[in-house]
């Protein structure tokens, strides 16, 4: 690739050395785990906000199938002013070997540009084919696409908290909105146009499962960053509870890290995707079993079977050491 001569690079680079996170020079895994770079949109506070991109965080650490070479921070859940100090204080309380998050997108116009995580994404991709997950916007992925297209090769696959089923009525739709393609569909339109593999998870409770008062409790069992977690997540419980949202919260973003973590397990199946943008409600993503349009994979079931592993994944975390 061209040298990229950005003023913070050889300092970025510098930080990487001797870390597990994002580390050049090394060799592909040779355990069977899965090399993974994630990019996430955490919340932790007030005002409560959705917490499953940080408790996706800790459950790709404790599930011991996957390699985390590397974990960018988006908009999405939380404007990036918050979610980047929300991924630096749960990686700083994890046993990782990972430095630090790397700074995203903070709105759809930086697609063209690029960021810290670009960079660094791009390197890592240099060093190994890897697996993304992209539990927020596209915008960050999509960059590199966009002004690399070369890196596409070097993308497994990308799994991308997207999608709804075609036929789904309009008062669902409504009711349960696409928030990554609302936030960004053209950046998601440039995956479409891509050769790379897709994934599909739905943001929305159509999965059939979701993180209940009962399985927050669970959780507060857990260790270190763990308990950053569980009064977010019951704030965010009670509110959507006060909004008539029921007695559980979607986890599409637990999904998508289960998918690349335990293939398999989620219940998958191949479809085609189409990208709708006349819509009265905004951009859609539409997924069918049809034969018109994009092929992915669409998984979109999960049992409670699905849903005990990743609550285990997230209690296996090991917290850093004082």
């Amino acid at each position: 690739m061209i040298p990229r001569h950005l003023g913070w690079l050889p300092l970025a680079l510098a930080l990487l050395v001797g870390s597990t996170g994002c580390q050049r020079g090394g060799t592909a895994p040779a355990d069977g785990r899965t090399a993974v770079w994630l990019d996430i949109s955490p919340a932790l506070g007030d005002p409560p906000r959705d917490p499953g991109d940080a408790l996706a965080l800790l459950q790709a650490y404790g599930s011991g199938r996957v390699h985390v070479r590397g974990a960018s921070v988006t908009f999405g859940n939380a404007p990036l002013v918050r979610s980047f100090p929300a991924a630096k204080e749960l990686l700083e309380r994890l046993d990782t070997g990972l430095l630090r998050p790397w700074r995203g997108a903070s709105s759809p116009e930086e697609r063209a540009a690029p960021t810290e995580a670009t960079e660094l994404l791009e390197e890592a991709l240099e060093k190994e084919p890897l697996t993304l997950v992209a539990a927020g916007p596209a915008t960050t992925i999509a960059s590199v696409v966009l002004r690399h297209p070369e890196m596409a090769s070097r993308m497994d696959r990308i799994v991308l908290v997207a999608g709804q089923a075609d036929g789904t009525s309009t008062a669902a739709l409504a009711a349960s909105p696409d928030p990554n393609v609302l936030a960004d569909a053209s950046s998601l339109q440039v995956l479409l146009d891509s050769p790379v593999a897709l994934t599909l998870v739905p943001a929305d409770a159509s999965t059939g499962i979701g993180l209940t008062g009962a399985d927050i409790d669970r959780l507060d069992q857990g260790q270190g960053p763990v308990k950053l977690l569980t009064s977010s997540a019951r704030g965010w419980l009670q509110l959507l509870r006060s909004r008539g949202g029921g007695d559980a919260f979607p986890m599409p973003a637990m999904i998508a890290v289960d998918v690349a973590a335990h293939p398999g397990k989620v219940r998958c199946e191949a479809a085609v995707a189409r990208l709708e943008t006349n819509g009265a409600s905004g951009p859609r993503l539409v997924v069918s079993t049809g034969t018109e349009g994009r092929r992915v994979t669409w998984c979109h079931m999960a049992d409670d079977e699905d849903k005990a592993r990743m609550i285990a994944d997230v209690l296996r975390v090991t917290p850093r050491q004082p």
